[in-house]
């Protein structure tokens, strides 16, 4: 099916009934995918070249918001990484949907094996990867650990839809070297005690 006829204004309105109707995070994580993949079909319709500038510092993603509630809930963003870019292992601490758009990118997976009993060190290890395309979309709930690296030689570009956007979270990033776990902090609140057993999961 051509879904040609969705929008930016129709994924808010399906994301606000969701919540109006007090989906749980797994029930947005089954839920939203379905979403994002209209939305990949509709993208003639509402991606503009102006949606997808990289960051030429090359520190972070090109980042477009498409959308963002008052309280910073159901945040729909346009991401678009150079060659080469890429993230720490992190967890997002609130349900996330990545929905290739153009180009392609490498998700990895990653499984926390330690028992979280010393604050500030975690133990993560590999576990999976899976390609990011223009076909492909990938979910998560809050306490899943993952990271993205463009390895295609090429732009890549990807709607990202979050419950909360990722600065108004407690999400950390992982060193699997290391062994640590530290706040990501890129804006807005974290909270203190990286590592101890309440903690959720990164972006």
């Amino acid at each position: 099916m051509c879904d040609t006829g969705y929008s930016i204004k129709q994924l808010v309105a399906d994301l606000r009934e969701l919540k109006r109707r007090g989906a749980t995070e797994a029930q947005m994580v089954a839920a939203v995918p379905d979403l994002a993949r209209r939305m990949m079909l509709a993208k003639h319709a509402w991606l503009r070249p102006s949606m997808c500038e990289p960051n030429a510092a090359g520190e972070k993603a090109g980042v477009h918001t498409l959308h963002e509630e008052p309280d910073h809930s159901l945040a729909a963003f346009v991401v678009t990484w150079l060659p080469g870019d890429e993230t720490p292992p992190h967890d997002h601490a609130t349900w996330a949907v990545i929905a290739g758009l153009d180009g392609h990118e490498t998700n990895h997976w990653w499984t926390r094996t330690d028992d979280r009993s010393v604050p500030g060190r975690a133990v993560i290890r590999r576990a999976g990867k899976e390609r990011i395309d223009a076909t492909s979309v990938i979910a998560m709930r809050g306490d899943a650990i993952h990271s993205l690296h463009n390895d295609s030689g090429g732009v890549s570009i990807t709607l990202h839809l979050y419950g909360v956007n990722v600065d108004f979270t407690d999400r950390y990033k992982y060193d699997p070297e290391r062994h640590v776990v530290a706040p990501y902090r890129l804006g807005g609140r974290v909270h203190a005690n990286a590592g101890s057993t309440t903690q959720g999961g990164l972006r």
